[in-house]
């Protein structure tokens, strides 16, 4: 992402591989639910709001994010990948009946 003067806003290269942008977003998610102006901020460089197939793929690579967590963390003796794991099918319940 780009700010207004043409400067790197946002480079984060953790446990990244190739697919598609929604999975950045998933990735992101977490922050946003504590942080509800970041989701805003970041929205507004996206340029546009997520069309109702992303928004499906979203929970779907959501819920699959959080159970490699959950599997990564208990593996390799990681409690805060495990626990992001755990609160994500929270934050998404939340989010699907606040609708």
């Amino acid at each position: 992402m780009l700010d207004d003067n043409g400067s790197l806003a946002i480079v984060d290269f953790e446990r990244s591989e190739p697919g598609p942008a929604i999975r950045d977003l998933v990735r992101l998610a977490d922050a946003w639910a504590t942080q509800p102006r970041l989701h805003d901020a970041f929205m507004s460089c996206y340029g546009r709001a997520l069309t109702p197939d992303e928004e499906e793929r979203f929970v779907i690579d959501s819920t699959l994010d959080a159970l490699s967590g959950i599997q990564y963390g208990a593996t390799h003796g990681h409690p805060q990948t495990q626990h992001l794991g755990h609160r994500t099918p929270a934050r998404l319940r939340a989010q699907d009946s606040s609708r």
